[in-house]
C-alpha cells in the first residue's frame, strides 16, 4: 500500500511542475497543441505528460527547454534542477520495469554526455597546459641564449678592461720615463745657466782688461761684449725651449703688428632699406599665394573621389606638390615683408606670414566640408590625374 501511493504521488509532483512549465507558454498566447507539434509528439501523450498517467523522459525535458529558449522563455538553475531530481524520482517511484529501464538508459546516456564533456575539457585542459609548457621551455631557451651572450659579453668586457689597465700601466711607466727625462734636462739647463753666469763674468773680466791696456778700442770691446752677451742669451733661452717642451720646436716671437695702411680701401657701406611700396608688395603677395589653393583644393578633390579612386602614390605627391608651393609662398612672403620688420607695419608683416598656410587648410577643407563636388576643384584634380 505504501509502495502504491508514492509512485502517483512522485508523478504527480513531476507532472504539476511541468504544467506550471507549459502554463507560461500558454499565457504568452502559446498553445497546447503547437508545443506537441515543436516537440514532435502527439497531442494526447503531451496530455499525458502534464495529467501523470506517463512519465516524462529525459528528452522531453531537454527539448522542451530548448523550445522555450528559442521563444524567449529560458529557464533558470533552479527549475531546470527540480525538473531533473523530479524526473528521476517519478522514474525511479515507477512500477513499470519498462519506465525504469528506459530512466537507467537516460541516465547511462547523460552520464556519458557527461563523461565525454569532462575528457573533452580534460583535453583542451591537456592541450592548454602543453601549450604553455611549449611557450614556457621557448622563454627558457630565450633565458639560456641572451645568459649565454651577457656571459660572452661580460667576458669580452672583462677582457677590455684588462687590456686598458695594460694600457694604463704602460702610459704610467712611459710618464715616469718623461718625468726622469725632464729632471735630467731641467738640470742641463741648470748647469748651462751656471755656465753661462762663469762666460759673462769672464768676458766682463776680459773686456776689463782689453780696455786697460788699450784705451782706443773701447768702442769695438763693448760690441764684443754685447755680442757675446746676446749669443749667450739665446743659447739660454734656446735650452729652456728644450727643457720645457722636449720634441716640440721652439715656438717663434709673434712678428709686431703692422700700422694699419691709410691707402687700403674701406668696405662698402651697408645697403640703405628698400622702399616700401604697398600696392606692388600686396600684388607680390597675392599673386604668390595664388597657386597655394588650387594645389589644396586639387588634394581635396582626390580624395573625395569614389571608387577605384586615386593611388596612394599619386595622392602623396599631390600633397608634396601642394606643400612644395606652400613652401615656396611663404619663402616670397618673408622677402616681401622683410622691409616692413623695421616700419610701423610689423604687427602686419607678422600676421601676413601664416597667411599662406591659412590659404592651403582652406583649400583642402572647404572642398571636403561640403556636400557636392567644387566644379573647380574636380577640374583641377583631373588635370592633375588624381580622378
Amino acid at each position: 500500500m505504501g509502495g502504491s501511493q508514492e509512485v502517483p504521488a512522485a508523478g504527480a509532483a513531476y507532472a504539476a511542475a511541468l504544467r506550471e512549465v507549459v502554463d507560461g507558454f500558454r499565457a504568452v498566447g502559446g498553445t497546447q497543441k503547437q508545443l506537441a507539434d515543436a516537440l514532435h509528439i502527439s497531442p494526447a501523450a503531451l496530455s499525458r505528460y502534464l495529467s501523470g498517467d506517463r512519465t516524462a523522459p529525459y528528452d522531453f525535458l531537454r527539448d522542451l527547454r530548448a523550445f522555450l529558449d528559442g521563444r524567449g522563455l529560458p529557464w533558470d538553475q533552479d527549475t531546470e534542477d527540480l525538473l531533473d531530481a523530479l524526473c528521476g524520482q517519478a522514474h525511479a517511484a515507477s512500477g513499470s520495469p519498462a519506465v525504469q529501464l528506459i530512466q537507467i538508459r537516460e541516465e547511462l546516456t547523460r552520464l556519458r554526455g557527461e563523461q565525454q564533456q569532462a575528457k573533452q575539457f580534460a583535453d583542451m585542459r591537456l592541450a592548454v597546459l602543453e601549450a604553455q609548457a611549449r611557450e614556457l621551455t621557448g622563454q627558457l631557451a630565450q633565458a639560456l641564449d641572451h645568459a649565454r651572450t651577457t656571459e660572452g659579453a661580460r667576458a669580452l668586457l672583462q677582457e677590455q678592461v684588462r687590456e686598458q689597465d695594460e694600457s694604463l700601466r704602460h702610459a704610467q711607466d712611459y710618464i715616469h720615463q718623461i718625468e726622469a727625462e725632464l729632471s735630467e734636462q731641467r738640470e742641463q739647463a741648470r748647469l748651462l745657466q751656471q755656465q753661462v753666469g762663469v762666460l759673462r763674468k769672464q768676458n766682463q773680466q776680459l773686456v776689463e782688461e782689453q780696455t786697460r791696456t788699450i784705451p782706443g778700442v773701447s768702442t769695438q770691446a763693448t760690441s764684443f761684449e754685447a755680442t757675446l752677451a746676446a749669443r749667450a742669451a739665446r743659447q739660454a733661452t734656446e735650452a729652456a725651449q728644450q727643457t720645457a717642451t722636449p720634441g716640440e720646436p721652439p715656438t717663434r716671437p709673434k712678428p709686431p703688428s703692422k700700422p694699419p695702411n691709410p691707402h687700403r680701401p674701406r668696405p662698402p657701406a651697408p645697403e640703405p632699406l628698400r622702399t616700401i611700396r604697398p600696392g606692388r608688395d600686396a600684388l607680390a603677395f597675392l599673386v604668390l599665394a595664388a597657386p597655394v589653393w588650387p594645389a589644396g583644393a586639387a588634394f581635396a578633390a582626390g580624395i573625395r573621389a569614389a571608387d577605384p579612386g586615386p593611388s596612394v602614390w599619386k595622392l602623396i605627391i599631390a600633397a608634396v606638390v601642394a606643400l612644395l608651393a606652400t613652401a615656396i609662398g611663404c619663402s616670397g612672403h618673408l622677402i616681401v615683408l622683410e622691409k616692413y620688420y623695421s616700419s610701423r607695419f610689423v604687427g602686419v608683416a607678422l600676421q601676413l606670414i601664416y597667411t599662406t598656410p591659412a590659404v592651403l587648410i582652406a583649400g583642402i577643407c572647404v572642398p571636403l566640408l561640403r556636400h557636392t563636388d567644387d566644379p573647380v576643384s574636380h577640374w583641377l584634380a583631373d588635370i592633375a590625374g588624381l580622378l
